[in-house]
């Protein structure tokens, strides 16, 4: 298995693997069984058969031309992007465990390991005063709860979701259909750019650096959108909507489909209505988000500011970041944590109170413990 690193080269040749557009089941397989990135990229014809890899996507990946160029990476480096491959501990597990994870993801940006308890709200591009206010009311309670919030940074919902979510200082993802060097929808840019400046999530791409914003990037785009997200909630949408697509992927990748039930006589809310009559869960409010999701109503922690001083979990020890990936948000015995991050008795003791200390998991009566969000 590749072991990623940020050398130039390797940098390069992840790039190249993005831009030559493979389908990412094989580009997710080479990563996977090769033992160099690098080395594939330049002798690619010699993987042929391995993962599925045909003598035509072994040409793709000899085309040089696919690598970045000076003002490619000057971007990169001066926008802190990041390249995240599916073989690191640090890509989104909810995303890797979809059938068809993209291999690399460019990131600008900060993804949290507890983004992994988030929620895609989507909907309509033309948005009613009602599909608006909605919206809004919900994203800002899930945010507030401890949820990401992950949307495609659209005009209409996309936007509402993301701007309600940092209206509370909550955490927001923002996956965009083209690359990220491209300013699309352009009246969104002071979201983009207030993501990365608060440190509130990140912006995140498949498609390498000038990729447009062509039509048939977004059901791609839409697919990580529901992958990254234990749910996907509908707040308001037309019949013919890319949040159906979002939707029906969600559900094929076993997520929960939720939708919020609008004005039968409108239009634009009879996609929305439709997901209803097929079973998608009916929310009227955040709890019942929360609820669908098995997520525990609590009181507010001791320290109600502790949430914005928790330190970014990839900075934590290694029996910490254990823990934290065994937990959710059921209760767990301290014992089970032990068993699962592979740690004694004493040393889980000793970690589960310096992450209560550092607000980063709740102790609950029978010596079990959750995430805090």
């Amino acid at each position: 298995m590749i072991q990623p690193n940020i050398s130039p080269e390797s940098t390069i040749a992840a790039y190249r693997l993005a831009a030559a557009g493979l389908p990412a089941r094989i580009s997710s397989g080479l990563l996977q069984q090769a033992k160099d990135l690098v080395a594939l990229l330049q002798n690619p014809m010699e993987y042929i058969g391995c993962a599925g890899l045909t003598d035509r996507m072994a040409e793709r990946l000899a085309d040089r031309s696919l690598a970045p160029d000076d003002r490619h990476l000057k971007w990169m480096i001066a926008n802190q992007v990041h390249l995240l491959f599916i073989t690191e501990p640090d890509y989104p597990r909810n995303l890797k465990e979809i059938s068809d994870p993209p291999p690399v993801l460019f990131v600008r940006g900060r993804i949290d390991e507890k983004d992994r308890f988030s929620v895609a709200v989507v909907g309509s591009r033309n948005a009613s005063p009602y599909g608006r206010s909605v919206t809004e009311r919900i994203v800002k309670d899930l945010a507030a709860a401890g949820l990401t919030i992950v949307s495609g940074g659209a005009i209409g919902i996309d936007a509402i979701a993301h701007r309600a979510a940092l209206a509370v200082e909550g955490r927001t993802l923002v996956v965009l259909g083209c690359g990220l060097n491209i300013a699309y929808p352009q009246s969104n840019t002071d979201i983009f750019q207030r993501v990365v400046d608060m440190d509130a999530g990140a912006l995140i791409s498949e498609f390498p650096l000038d990729s447009g914003p062509d039509a048939w990037r977004f059901p791609m785009r839409n697919r990580i959108i529901s992958g990254l997200s234990q749910a996907t909630l509908v707040t308001e949408a037309p019949q013919q909507s890319g949040s159906l697509i979002t939707a029906g992927l969600a559900a094929e990748q076993g997520r929960e489909v939720m939708a919020v039930p609008g004005n039968i006589d409108r239009a634009g809310a009879k996609g929305s209505n439709q997901l209803i009559k097929e079973g998608a869960t009916l929310v009227e409010k955040a709890d019942d988000v929360l609820l669908a999701l098995g997520i525990m109503q609590l009181k507010p922690a001791p320290n109600p500011d502790s949430a914005s001083k928790q330190p970014p979990s990839s900075n934590l020890p290694v029996g910490q970041r254990r823990i934290l990936e065994c937990l959710s948000l059921t209760p767990k015995h301290m014992d089970a944590l032990a068993v699962e991050a592979r740690l004694s008795g004493v040393e889980a003791a000793v970690e589960l109170t310096q992450l209560e200390l550092a607000g980063l998991v709740r102790r609950l009566p029978g010596n079990t413990f959750i995430r805090v969000l």
